[in-house]
């Protein structure tokens, strides 16, 4: 299954159209692509530790997760989310396509539970939506086992289009904050006790512009669909683009930090 998200094609809740749309193209979800293409190499560089269990805190339509678990096949995957639909529907998913290695629950991430031993903690454009951003890095802090890691993906706190800068948004469902600069979110880490591995920028200027694009469209939450079905193809080509060039500075913030061996 090279196109990602392509296992939502198997959720029985979408229409016949919307599931071939889901096979064709992936998940269209053209914020999620962008994401998927900086998070995707980091996942894969991690395949050369032994990982036992897995979590995506906040895994929305499952797509990370299922990656994970392909990534991970020796490890257990668990995608954890409030919304509890989602998670019956994720389960069939994974159920469907034989994913043994990969379940959903219904957990609030703010109540991880300290005892988890998670190895890797995956958490996508998650921590803008909590008013209390600081205690949740402790709550990943103390749910990972000695040595495990977390994958961070935060929106920056400016949106960066070809030198120009601008607050990112906050129209968008949930958001408590525009995001984080590459500075603030690694002394967070830092005070939390992580080590802070690798950083970098997400989301260069083609790839702003074309989620400026879709932004304008679906206004963050998921409307005009139908003209939003004919422009995520363009959008998602010309976001390609993008992968030429690593971003010096962007509208979005990868971090991967890891809890020490010994406190």
């Amino acid at each position: 299954m090279s196109r990602f998200g392509i296992e939502i094609a198997y959720d029985p809740s979408l229409s016949g159209i919307e599931r071939l749309y889901a096979w064709l193209f992936g998940a269209p979800v053209l914020g999620m692509r962008i994401r998927a293409r900086y998070l995707l190499p980091v996942m894969k560089r991690l395949q050369n530790h032994r990982l036992t269990r897995v979590a995506d805190a906040g895994s929305g339509r499952g797509c990370f997760a299922f990656s994970l678990a392909r990534l991970f096949p020796d490890a257990q995957v668990t995608g954890l989310d409030v919304a509890e639909p989602q998670v019956a529907r994720n389960n069939g998913i994974s159920r469907r396509l034989k994913y043994t290695n990969c379940r959903f629950a219904i957990l609030d991430v703010t109540q991880l539970p300290e005892s988890a031993g998670y190895d890797l903690i995956l958490s996508t454009d998650n921590l803008e939506h909590l008013e209390d951003d600081q205690t949740q890095c402790g709550v990943f802090y103390r749910a990972l086992a000695p040595g495990g890691r977390i994958l961070f993906h935060v929106p920056h706190l400016t949106r960066n289009l070809f030198g120009w800068r601008r607050l990112n948004f906050m129209g968008i469902e949930g958001h408590v904050r525009p995001g984080y600069t590459r500075d603030g979110l690694s002394a967070m880490l830092q005070k939390a006790g992580f080590q802070i591995e690798s950083s970098f920028y997400s989301y260069g200027s083609v790839e702003t512009l074309v989620n400026d694009v879709s932004y304008l469209i679906t206004g963050g939450r998921e409307q005009r669909r139908a003209l939003y079905a004919l422009a995520f193809p363009f959008l998602l080509a010309l976001s390609q683009f993008g992968r030429l060039l690593r971003p010096r500075e962007g509208s979005g913030l990868v971090i991967l930090a890891r809890k020490p061996d010994t406190e």
